[in-house]
Parts: structure tokens; C-alpha cells; sequence
């Protein structure tokens, strides 16, 4: 029996696949599809505000919202604020990694009574609901401000907007009015070109505790001598001089002075903490410090009714070699800490402190100890110093704009570890044996830079997240994954990744990251992707992968991940077939069938030669010869 269609249906089955089915297994939308209707905010991919910000201002009105269904993407994009949302529907890049806008909705405010507070956070008496926006205008000028910015208000009903306008001294606009301007939101480049003036203000910041070692000595102290009656007595603003010897802790400071001590060990009785700072302005320099309790958590702390008290709980009331608690401006300099089962130091709301040459050991099995670093609620300097077998190096809460500078991490679990804590700078450090990870972002902060570090023999070397931050000059070889380019509205630029299991790994499924100028020399897999949009890389050197079978440079885009292509670096077989003409007729479909490229990296430029031969080389001695091989300037400015 012949079961061949005669040709009209034959043509009209063609018709209906061209049509109807790859439409919408290409663009997820069918062409007769009615507009989707508005999703609850927490089920789209929200952008444009951290993640701390956002828990601060639970309020869901604080904060006007859009959630954009786009004709490309399955997922719903949330943006928190008007400008965050207009400068991403109007990117170019935006509509070639999702498609247009099929409709776009605002929160509306109409009915809620709105209200701005002397703070210029919006107040409301009723939630708002959502509206397209084509048919709501919007209240500009109004005073209102969110964590990103100027707040633009919509509404739905004209008459509310007019009403808030006049209370507000705002004026009103329509959508097609605003979509005609321009909005600019921090990303990767901004941060990168704060680099060096955070650089300089970390300077300056030092220097001017620095200065507290220049205190007038006002006694000093032997060892047969009562080191706490003399601190109590000294004058505010002079120095104590602990002559070499050992003395016993614990120790208090609760007035400005300076501790100096090379050559003095304070020794702990091993329950609690050794040095307590309670007062602004105090220094600590050349101690070595002994002694430390073992808890890592006070039972009998009260952290009040703050979102993250449990966090604090559970973290910022353990023993410490020193700690300061309200403490303002503190320095901690030329310290050593031989052994802790808990923290080395620990700093809780005393913001403006710097660490620097501090040497901090904890036990053999990190497990059995904590952090050699915490700062919360703690904005501080952290710089030319050495952390070695603690659960972290350096952990970070709610510590917005630190600087964690040319430090040396080994055998952590974490080397660097931030929490709830953006526009910090993390820059010349020096990894190995970190157990988890080198350099670790966590809860979606922003504007971070990560620069100049090297990391090697970890699970990730750099595990990155939240929005608007720059990443560039960093090497990491012999680890699991590199680089996770995680981080959305972010840029990655002039990083070596040599010798992992995979170069980068990129699992956000919001693409809107910049990855270029890198080096991918000798991984096993160059890089690597979750289910999500095609991810376009641009400028990047691919080791060996684009050598063809008679030895010459394709001159072609490159997918690394790819089954064929991923490999060619590793596999002559794999060149072999990347050059047949099946194989090139399977990538020119899928290059025009965005829908096919799903889960996938192209680079659709990528060069010849690396890009970072100075850091190329680094990075070839930090896998031959590990931290031992590379000189503590080896990393880039």
C-alpha cells in the first residue's frame, strides 16, 4: 500500500509546520495567541535591585515594578523600576537574545492613595495591582526615590496620577513619552571604571587609621604588669607600649588609645573572646594573640527583629581573637593569630575599620573551626594578609563597600565569601586548596568588582551573582569550574581560565552579561551552560579551537558548547567532523533558528591569539607551581 500523502496535503503540511509549529516551538507563542495575562512578580526573573534592598523594602509598593513577556523567551522578565525596565527593552542586545515585547505590564497605583515620606520611599494604603502599560501614564519628578533610583509612578486612572503629581510637585507623562527617552542603569563597565577610585579611597581610608599608630605613649607596660588597669588609666588618643612578653587575656578597650606590642602575646583562657573593642578610633598593633574560645555562636545573643537577625545570631557573636562591636574606624595591624577554633576577627556594626598584615591559622579541618575575617554591618579595609584553614577567609554581611586587597587565602572553605554586601571590591588576592570555592558571591548583590585575583585547585574558582558587576584580570587554573558568569548586566573581560574541568560556566537565564577579551587555554571543557537563551561571547581566544585537520585557523564563529565544536581543542576526530559539509549545514540552521540554540555559548568573533599573554604566563606557573610559583605583584593592577 502506498502511504505517501498526495501532494496538496503534502504542500499544506509543510505549510502548517512553516506557520503554526515552528513559530511556536521556536518563540514559545502562538501567532494567534491572545495577550498572556500578568504572573504574581516572584515567579518572573527579576532584575535591577539587590537582593538586600529588595528584603528592605518588602513592601511591594516601595518599589513600582514592570514584568515584560517577550516573543522569544519562555520566562517572564521582572524589572524592579521604570528606568531599569525602559533601558533594557530599548538595548538592542535585548531584543536579539529575547525578541520584542509582546505586552508589558506596570504596578498601578491608582486607588492605593500613594504617598511620598521624608525618606522618599513611596507609601501606600493598598496594594497596587498590575496594568499594561500602553494604557496607564506615569508620575515623573515626584521626589520619589527607590534603592536604584528616581521612582516613576504609574497609573492607570488619570485623575490619581494628576492628584499625586499636584501633592508631589511631579508632572504627568504617557509611556510613549518615556520610551522615547533614554535610561541608563549601572552595569559591568560603570563598576569597572570605579575600580580605581575605590582603589584610592582604600588608600586614604588606611592611611588615616594608620595615623593612630602616631599616638604619644603615655606608659608601658611589662609583663609583671597590670595590662588592663593601664589601658583603663591611659589618656584618650595616647598609646600603650606592651613590652615583649606574655600577658593574660581577656582584655577590653572601651576609650580611644593605641595598643603596640611586637613581641607581646596576649594569651585568652580559652573561653570567649581575647582582645573587646567597644570604642571608636582604637588601634591594635604587633600582637600575637592566643587563646581563643571555641563558639561560634552566642546562645545568649539578642539580634532584635531585623530580617536577618537569625543571620546575625548564627554568625556575629562567636569568639574571636578580637573583637569590636561598635567600634568605629578601628586598625588592626601586624597581628598573628597562631591558632582559633573560632574567629580571628570579628567586627559587628563598626563600620570604617582596617585589617591589614594580620596572620590568622585555624584548625587543621575547617569544619572545626570558623572565619578569619567577619565583618558585618561592617564597611572595612581588609588587605595584605594571610587566612589558612578557617570555614572562610573573609566573610561579608551587609557590609556594602569593602575592600578585600592583596591577600592570601589556603585550605579554606571559602576564600572569600560575600553575603548581602555590594560595591565591594575584591582585588589582588591569592587563592589555593579552597575547599568550596575561591571567591564566592551569594543573595544577588550589585556593582561588585572582582579584579586581578588568582585562584587555583577549588570546586569554582569564581562563583559569581546578583547584577551590574565587573569581573576582569583574574586567573584560575586546576579547578572544577572557573568562572561562573552568573551575574546579570555584568562584564567579564581579560580573565584567564587555563586548565579546569570548565573554563566558565554560565547558568543564568537572564543573558544580559558581556563576556569578552578572555583566555580559555587547556580546559577540558572550554565552557559550559544551563538550559536558558543563547548566550553570545564575543572576542575570545579558544585554545586550539578553531585549528582545522590540515593544521590552519578556521575562520568561523565558535559554539563551546557544542558536542563537536566543545571538543575540537581536545579531539582531531572532532575537527574532522566540525569541518564536514553536514556538520556546517547543521550549524547554519541552527545559527538561524534562535529557538534551536537554547542552552548554548556562541562567540561569533573569536581571535587568533590570547589577548592576556602576561597573565597567560602567570596562570601557567600558578598550575605548575602553585602560589610558590608566582610573585605576590604577578596579579594585574
Amino acid at each position: 500500500m502506498d502511504w505517501r500523502l498526495p501532494r496538496r496535503w503534502q504542500v499544506g503540511l509543510t505549510l502548517f509546520v512553516l506557520v503554526v509549529v515552528i513559530p511556536v516551538a521556536l518563540f514559545g507563542v502562538s501567532v494567534d495567541s491572545a495577550a498572556p495575562e500578568p504572573v504574581p512578580f516572584q515567579d518572573t526573573r527579576a532584575i535591577g535591585v539587590a537582593s538586600a534592598e529588595e528584603i528592605v523594602a518588602d513592601d511591594t509598593a516601595a518599589i513600582p515594578r514592570v514584568q515584560v513577556f517577550y516573543s522569544q523567551y519562555q520566562y517572564v522578565i521582572g524589572y524592579y523600576g521604570l528606568p531599569t525596565a525602559l533601558a533594557a527593552i530599548n538595548e538592542p542586545a535585548t531584543r536579539q537574545q529575547y525578541g520584542h515585547p509582546l505586552v508589558t505590564y506596570v504596578t498601578d497605583y491608582s486607588n492605593t492613595i500613594p504617598s511620598v515620606g521624608d525618606d522618599g520611599r513611596i507609601d501606600t494604603e493598598r496594594l497596587p495591582a498590575w496594568t499594561a502599560a500602553s494604557d496607564a501614564v506615569f508620575v515623573v519628578d515626584s521626589g520619589a526615590t527607590t534603592p536604584v533610583g528616581e521612582a516613576i509612578v504609574p497609573f492607570r486612572d488619570r485623575d490619581d496620577a494628576t492628584t499625586f503629581a499636584d501633592d508631589t510637585g511631579g508632572r504627568v507623562v504617557s509611556w510613549a513619552t518615556l520610551s522615547e527617552q533614554s535610561f541608563e542603569t549601572d552595569d559591568g563597565a560603570v563598576v569597572r571604571d570605579r575600580v580605581a577610585e575605590q582603589r584610592a579611597d582604600a588608600d586614604a581610608w588606611v592611611a588615616d587609621r594608620t595615623e593612630l599608630l602616631d599616638r604619644e605613649r603615655s606608659v608601658t607596660v611589662g609583663p609583671d604588669d597590670d595590662l588592663q588597669a593601664a589601658i583603663d588609666d591611659a589618656p584618650n588618643g595616647t598609646t600603650v607600649a606592651v613590652a615583649p612578653g606574655q600577658y593574660p587575656g581577656p582584655i577590653e578597650i572601651d576609650h580611644p588609645i593605641t595598643l603596640r606590642g611586637p613581641g607581646a602575646t596576649i594569651a585568652g583562657d580559652g573561653a570567649g573572646s581575647v582582645l573587646h573593642v567597644t570604642a571608636d578610633r582604637v588601634a591594635i598593633h604587633g600582637l600575637t594573640i592566643t587563646g581563643v574560645g571555641n563558639q561560634t555562636r552566642n546562645p545568649d545573643a539578642v539580634a532584635g527583629d531585623a530580617w536577618d537577625a537569625n543571620i546575625e545570631l548564627g554568625y556575629g557573636h562567636g569568639d574571636a581573637a578580637i573583637k569590636a562591636t561598635g567600634a568605629n574606624e578601628t586598625l588592626i595591624s601586624d597581628v598573628t593569630v597562631p591558632h582559633t577554633p573560632a574567629n580571628g576577627v570579628l567586627l559587628r556594626r563598626s563600620p570604617g575599620g582596617v585589617v591589614t598584615n594580620l596572620s590568622v591559622a585555624g584548625p587543621e579541618d575547617w569544619h572545626d573551626g570558623f572565619m578569619g575575617v567577619i565583618a558585618m554591618y561592617s564597611p572595612t579595609v581588609i588587605q595584605d594578609s594571610a587566612v589558612t584553614d578557617g570555614r572562610d577567609g573573609v566573610y561579608l554581611h551587609r557590609s556594602d563597600g569593602t575592600i578585600i586587597r592583596n591577600n592570601t587565602f589556603r585550605e579554606n572553605r571559602y576564600g572569600v565569601h560575600l553575603m548581602y554586601s555590594s560595591t565591594v571590591l575584591v582585588a589582588d588576592n591569592r587563592m589555593a586548596g579552597q575547599e568550596y570555592g575561591g571567591i564566592t558571591v551569594m543573595t544577588d548583590p550589585t556593582r561588585n568588582a572582582i579584579v586581578g585575583n588568582l585562584v587555583r585547585n577549588t570546586a569554582t574558582g569564581i562563583s559569581t551573582s546578583g547584577s551590574n558587576s565587573y569581573i576582569a584580570h583574574n586567573g584560575v587554573t586546576d579547578s572544577r569550574i572557573g568562572i561562573t558568569t552568573t551575574a546579570i548586566n555584568s562584564l567579564y573581560e581579560h580573565n584567564v581560565v587555563r586548565h579546569n574541568n570548565q573554563g566558565m560556566r554560565t547558568g543564568s537565564v537572564v543573558a544580559t552579561s558581556e563576556v569578552t577579551a578572555n583566555d580559555f587555554v587547556d580546559n577540558d571543557r572550554h565552557a559550559g551552560a544551563s538550559a536558558g537563551p543563547l548566550r553570545v561571547w564575543r572576542g575570545n581566544y579558544w585554545e586550539d579551537a578553531l585549528t582545522t585537520p590540515s593544521g590552519r585557523t578556521a575562520d568561523r564563529a565558535y559554539m563551546p558548547t557544542d558536542p563537536v565544536d566543545g571538543q575540537r581543542h581536545r579531539s582531531m576526530a572532532r575537527r574532522t567532523v566540525a569541518a564536514s559539509p553536514v556538520y556546517q549545514g547543521l550549524r547554519e540552521l541552527t545559527g538561524a533558528s534562535p529557538g534551536l540554540r537554547s542552552g548554548s555559548i556562541l562567540d561569533p568573533d573569536p581571535v587568533e591569539t590570547p589577548q592576556n599573554p602576561e597573565l597567560v604566563e602567570t596562570t601557567a606557573a600558578l598550575h605548575t607551581d602553585g602560589l610558590a610559583g608566582v610573585s605576590e605583584t604577578a596579579s594585574p593592577p
